[in-house]
């Protein structure tokens, strides 16, 4: 059982004590590298992506291991696997959603950033630093024609 690192660059998960990637890549210094978690259940490895934060997956590791200890079932974090496409198609299943005069105006402009971020990406993964790299919306003031 441990915490693992993802090298950003190559996504191979290694040590937290390793300071270089086989591929070369500065794992210790790079910002954009992710956590996991590794522990075994009846015999069988499983790991858990956590996410960028390195304080969580000390956490959630040893939230598993108190559950492990006291016979308890493990129970993994739902938010931490549903993604941005999921919970889209959600809302807009919602009949007080689809019954909406405006329903194709929502779905176009959810559907954009929704898709240039990522469908896949995970709720948890995302962060104030991935929407502000999403184009903002630039108002236009109304000013009167001569």
């Amino acid at each position: 059982m441990g915490i693992l690192v993802e090298c950003p660059k190559c996504k191979v998960r290694g040590s937290v004590k390793r300071k270089v990637c086989k591929c070369g890549n500065q794992v210790q210094k790079s910002d954009s590298k992710n956590y996991w978690i590794e522990y075994y259940i009846n015999g069988k490895r499983t790991r858990e992506r956590i996410g960028r934060s390195k304080q969580a997956a000390e956490n959630r590791l040893r939230e598993v291991e108190t559950a492990k200890a006291e016979g308890n079932h493990i129970k993994k974090n739902r938010s931490s696997m549903i993604s941005l496409g999921e919970i889209y198609k959600w809302y807009l299943d919602l009949p007080e959603v689809i019954s909406l005069s405006s329903y194709n105006t929502i779905k176009g402009r959810l559907g954009n950033p929704v898709y240039k971020i990522g469908e896949k990406l995970r709720v948890s993964e995302l962060s104030l630093e991935l929407i502000r790299q999403y184009p903002p919306l630039i108002l236009h003031s109304q000013t009167p024609s001569k």
